[in-house]
């Protein structure tokens, strides 16, 4: 294989190629997989009891060839709930800084440590070194970025990967101290001045030097043609749509999924704002904060607004929290909900497993114990990301505003009862703007609304009374005239 001409051709050809960073699940029919153990690959792999969808390592796996078939069932499960292209996802790099939301940092209210380090400028009236190292830096930024992949690694492809970046600390150091500029450079006096860790500690090198570093190691791997190993060029990874997404918001598609209500979020959450008044008033199911609704094998949240608690039409208030003890209608809590945001981002800091030849818990002696590892408990893809998923109830199931009911049914009774409720509340007075927006309220409407109440209470009382007197007044009258 070494003397073959064709690696090098599949390498630099413009044809669709294996990327193992994309993970690949295999299915197959019941009758080939119970019959011939068929997976559609080179070997036959017997799974006699196992889940329906497998995921491999290596193409080339089978009997004795370290056949490490893993589960596929939850990425098969994710891509036909989400994999259909009509909800567009989208990742932190292609949203504006401005709009994401992020927690403050810790820095925001005490002191912080940036203010100590330096920032480098390049050097625009320095000498021809620092020109050249500018223009080749540039140059290799504006070019496509090839870089390993740690996580992809085996244990020895990583061994080796760390002591090629060993041997190169050395011209990493003279580049990094070459590309310095003049003011910087000449105060470099002492030997320990012009170490790594006084540059990496004082903030002489950023991230982008380390990145070029890589690249540049990458870039001699591919250059030479006595390497037969295929690379992938750098791509998203992640989400599920792999075009950018339309400036139009027509171009989107219509994104109602089925899906049911799970409970309230609570105030105690961190969604919920300590400075927010509206979270923290109210309890129980008459308030204004988000359901977390399950669907698609994953939760979001309804957009937190204000909503008139006493507003039937509103499908915030009408839907209901699923019924777990199965006594009533289970049908509860279930409806269609618009997906308003999709993000898919990996910055909640994803798991990154090393697996060294040191490692007390990897090592090749344990051939058991606690501390064995396993494969399959290794993190899988769908562990890696942090979904946020803002949703609006666009319809409530068996909801008479949507469908017409037969009269006389379940369904007809609850939502008569459920409106006549609302309706004795706005005749007692508790209607109007209850719960809405301070904004629209109106100076002595609410002591206004009370006195009305309890003048009508008033008048029911005085009503009763003359109504019983007069029953009183008629029994007298039938026992004397029988008398």
């Amino acid at each position: 294989m070494s003397s073959s001409p064709f690696p090098q051709l599949l390498k630099r050809a413009n044809i669709a190629t294996y990327d193992p960073l994309i993970t690949r699940i295999y299915t197959s029919t019941p009758s080939s997989k119970s019959q011939h153990s068929d997976w559609g690959l080179k070997f036959a792999v017997p799974v006699k009891k196992g889940p329906r969808y497998i995921k491999f390592n290596s193409l080339d796996a089978g009997p004795g060839v370290n056949c490490d078939w893993r589960s596929g069932e939850r990425e098969a499960r994710f891509i036909q709930a989400w994999g259909n292209g009509t909800v567009r996802w989208t990742n932190e790099d292609d949203v504006p800084a401005y709009i994401i939301k992020r927690a403050p940092p810790p820095s925001a209210t005490g002191f912080s440590a940036d203010a100590l380090v330096e920032e480098i400028y390049p050097d625009q009236e320095g000498n021809d070194s620092s020109s050249s190292s500018a223009s080749s830096s540039s140059s290799i930024l504006d070019d496509k970025i090839y870089m390993k992949d740690i996580e992809i690694m085996t244990e020895k492809e990583f061994e080796n990967y760390l002591n090629l970046i060993r041997s190169n600390r050395k011209s990493f150091l003279k580049e990094r101290l070459n590309n310095l500029p003049n003011s910087i450079s000449n105060s470099l006096i002492l030997p320990e001045d012009k170490t790594l860790i006084h540059l990496e500690s004082t903030g002489k090198t950023t991230q982008n030097s380390f990145n070029e570093f890589q690249s540049n190691l990458t870039k001699l791997e591919l250059k030479d043609l006595s390497k037969n190993k295929l690379h992938s060029n750098s791509h998203k990874t992640n989400g599920l749509s792999y075009s950018k997404q339309p400036t139009s918001t027509i171009e989107h598609f219509v994104s109602d999924k089925k899906g049911r209500v799970l409970n309230k979020v609570s105030r105690y959450d961190d969604f919920s704002s300590s400075n927010n008044r509206s979270n923290r008033i109210g309890g129980g199911n008459n308030n204004n904060l988000p359901w977390v609704i399950g669907l698609g094998g994953l939760t979001g949240k309804t957009n937190n607004q204000n909503n008139r608690t006493t507003d039937f039409n509103n499908n915030h208030n009408s839907i209901e929290q699923t019924d777990y003890t199965r006594t009533k209608n289970i049908n509860d809590g279930v409806g269609k909900f618009k997906i308003n945001k999709a993000e898919m981002s990996s910055t909640s800091s994803p798991p990154i497993v090393l697996a060294l030849n040191e490692s007390k818990y990897t090592s090749h002696k344990l051939t058991g114990g606690r501390f064995r590892q396993s494969l399959a408990n290794q993190p899988s893809p769908l562990d890696t990301f942090k979904f946020d998923i803002d949703l609006s109830i666009s319809s409530i199931e068996n909801d008479s505003n949507s469908e017409p009911l037969q009269p006389g049914s379940r369904e007809w009774v609850a939502s008569e009862t459920k409106i006549s409720n609302y309706n004795n509340l706005l005749q007692n007075g508790l209607g109007g703007n209850l719960g809405g927006p301070r904004i629209q309220r109106q100076q002595g409407e609410a002591l206004e609304r009370l006195q009305r109440k309890q003048n009508t209470q008033d008048t029911v009382q005085r009503l009763q009374k003359i109504l019983t007197r007069h029953r009183d007044q008629n029994k007298d009258k039938n026992g004397t005239g029988s008398s």
